[in-house]
């Protein structure tokens, strides 16, 4: 079995640390003041949560999704993570946040559990700042986590040097587990025996991403906890209706991993259920699964009138059975806080609240600037020194051994930099792109199971924790399993956080070797819409060399799409000291007369069909753009105002293809230089025969390009 995730070939976790970060937080305290602090926590969290319901009836905040009934299992969680560690939260986990965030001895100051804790964090903010600040992020105001660009609970807090890396949510909630398990295989790989630990509801599970994450976590042995906070309705659905499963820790016997179930309305059981997992997942043994059982006491969101589902009778049970208030009363029972301590722990929490809130209710809205912040990280990024000592390639090299000499080479330069994909270890991949290197790197060149979403989002949390991951996907086409991971979550983070995204997806894409309608189509357009990504496409050996270095050390995420039909047509010579920029298109053929513009494959066509049409007196420059986004506006204006007349090729369908936002650019921009009406010629609106003979009848061809030319000339 191949476990990737350690730098050294082992095991995942198999190094812990003996400072004072190796320490429970609970071992230095006895029992008694580890208690009280968890109920001190737990209080915390329900008042921050009551105030913010009351702001929702008054109207000074539009949503609310409370946590309410959830404190026994998130705060226990929290007082387990460490600076090692990573958390990966929902909208019901306050409790975990808050106990992450806030260093205890200086959030409960007067309260004798406070002094006592056994991991001091002095690195971290003043507890009334981040309290203040997370107000404002719940409120939408200026100076909150995401400056008023995300709602709640969806902000990420990536911030190593206050020992805080916290993954925020995106709303399709299955998909995040996916990305907490590439934050388990980045901290994994620091060798510290760190952990990711991911909550989920039990409608989350039901999503396909549950089940291919965990399998990944199970295959690669990742210091994975995931969290099942079942409160036995999802959204409005009761479990009768979202599984059959007696318990959903079953699901996690099925991948081979530990897994319980426990009431998640007794904070102890669930504290000594974690210290458990803590250990088992540190010592490199695994991920861990755990389903808490918890009581429904609100709706989905404040207001929504979802709890009208659960019947009366039960309400009132889950009411009854309200775990903080139960927890202060068993802890007086057990002689554990008497009501001096229980006044003192609520006074100081309500006003650690109210003082938090009144300022962020005071606080300015967002800088209208804000919202046209960019989308794109800027290209100064941290590099590793080590650098190849291997001369350049100086003689032809083909277009995918170009691709697999440029990730041999980023691997040499950057040892943050992985491969990850179907069948490309052993193997090497289906085209041989990865040839030599799983031999040299075998735990940097990672196979993935048959999982393109649970892959892409697995890269996408290693890329927030720090790493360069590079994921083949085997036929492009399969690309649309990971649609998710890559419009909703890679493409958003930088604007939704400022959180660079080192990732390129490489998509063997098109068509012209009879392969039939599931792996021949051309999916860039599709990638081009979405804000956030950069869209490759290189129609020579070379710039598959030089574009690909480019996109590995670009700190946002691409997708670079390699046009099958040249993997072994197209040779070139390499040279390691050319510009390698994004967004630079290439003039391959001067003219006077007529712009031809395309990318790939089509670019081979039009320079053929230029050679045609200058035996007919009719000079066409060839434009190929190589970068789709960034577009280089400039290049492609500058040809068309001189020759008068633009025809766009392209291989993917007509309708809403990215030849269509080239046309309407020149007709926009160059609308007084033009000579006649911009043309389009590309892939008709249907899917891809598999005869032969069938797809030539409709792809882009030498002949169709010169006609249209001529008709251009004519017009």
């Amino acid at each position: 079995m191949n476990h990737p995730p350690s730098q050294l070939g082992e095991r995942a976790g198999a190094v812990t640390s003996s400072s004072s970060e190796g320490l429970s937080p609970q071992s230095a305290l006895d029992a008694a003041t580890t208690r009280r602090r968890r109920y001190a926590y737990m209080y915390l969290s329900r008042t921050l949560d009551a105030r913010f319901e009351s702001l929702r009836l008054s109207g000074r905040v539009a949503k609310w999704y409370s946590a309410i009934g959830n404190e026994a299992v998130t705060v226990p969680a929290g007082q387990w993570l460490d600076s090692r560690d990573v958390l990966c939260s929902l909208h019901r986990d306050l409790g975990a946040i808050l106990c992450y965030y806030l260093d205890c001895a200086r959030t409960f100051p007067e309260c004798d559990f406070g002094r006592g804790a056994a991991v001091a964090r002095p690195q971290l903010p003043e507890p009334e700042d981040l309290l203040e600040r997370l107000c404002r992020q719940l409120l939408g105001r200026g100076g909150g986590f995401s400056e008023g660009i995300e709602r709640s609970y969806h902000y990420g807090l990536l911030s190593p040097e206050d020992g805080l890396r916290h993954v925020g949510m995106i709303s399709h909630l299955g998909s995040m587990i996916p990305v907490a398990a590439g934050c388990a295989l980045a901290v994994a790989r620091e060798g510290r025996g760190g952990v990711a630990i991911n909550f989920i509801g039990d409608g989350g599970t039901s999503t396909g991403d549950f089940h291919e994450a965990l399998n990944i976590a199970a295959v690669w042995d990742l210091p994975l906890i995931l969290v099942i906070e079942n409160n036995r309705y999802a959204f409005s659905t009761p479990i009768s209706q979202q599984y059959r499963a007696d318990r959903l820790s079953d699901r996690g016997l099925g991948y081979g991993i530990k897994a319980t179930t426990i009431d998640g309305n007794d904070p102890d059981v669930v504290d000594q259920t974690f210290a458990e997992a803590f250990e088992h997942a540190r010592s490199g043994a695994g991920p861990v699964l755990i389903e808490a059982m918890v009581g429904r006491m609100r709706g989905h969101a404040e207001g929504d009138d979802s709890l009208k589902v659960v019947p009366r009778e039960e309400l009132d049970r889950y009411l009854d059975e309200d775990p903080v208030p139960r927890y202060a009363e068993r802890l007086g029972r057990d002689g554990v806080m008497d009501e001096r301590q229980r006044r003192q722990i609520e006074s100081r929490a309500e006003t650690l609240i109210e003082t938090a809130l009144d300022r962020a209710l005071a606080a300015p809205q967002p800088d209208l600037k804000v919202a046209r912040r960019p989308a794109l990280a800027s290209l100064a990024h941290p590099r590793s020194n080590v650098r190849t000592s291997e001369p350049p390639i100086v003689t032809e090299i083909s277009y995918v051994d170009a691709i697999c000499r440029a990730q041999l080479h980023e691997m040499e330069s950057d040892d943050t930099v992985l491969l990850m994909g179907q069948d490309i270890a052993a193997f090497e991949g289906p085209f041989r792109s990865t040839k030599g290197l799983f031999e040299r790197w075998p735990d940097r060149v990672i196979d993935t199971p048959i999982a393109e979403s649970g892959t892409v989002g697995a890269a996408i949390g290693a890329a927030l924790m720090g790493l360069r991951p590079v994921i083949e996907i085997q036929f492009a086409d399969f690309v649309s399993c990971a649609f998710n991971q890559l419009v909703n979550v890679a493409a958003k983070l930088f604007y939704r956080w400022e959180a660079p995204c080192p990732l390129v997806i490489r998509l063997p894409a098109g068509g012209g070797v009879g392969a039939a309608p599931f792996h021949s189509q051309n999916p860039e357009g599709w990638f081009a819409h979405i804000a956030g990504l950069k869209v490759v496409c290189p129609a020579t050996a070379a710039d598959a060399y030089g574009l690909l270095r480019a996109s590995i050390q670009d700190p946002n995420p691409v997708i670079f799409c390699e046009h099958k039909y040249l993997y072994r047509r197209i040779k070139g010579v390499l040279d390691d000291d050319a510009e390698r920029t994004l967004g630079k298109a290439a003039v391959r053929r001067s003219g006077s007369d007529l712009t031809l513009i395309a990318y790939g494959a089509d670019v081979w066509r039009c320079l053929d069909a230029a050679e045609r049409l200058a035996t007919l007196g009719v000079e066409a420059e060839v434009v190929d753009l190589r970068t789709l986004v960034p577009l280089d506006t400039e290049s492609v204006l500058e040809s068309v105002k001189k020759t008068g007349r633009a025809m766009v090729v392209h291989e993917a369908q007509i309708t809403a293809g990215f030849g269509a936002e080239v046309a309407a650019v020149v007709a926009e921009q160059a609308f007084s230089w033009l000579d006649a009406p911009v043309r389009r010629i590309a892939y008709p609106d249907r899917p891809v025969p598999y005869a032969k003979v069938l797809e030539r009848e409709l792809l882009p061809n030498v002949e169709g390009i010169v006609d249209a030319a001529r008709e251009l000339m004519a017009y």
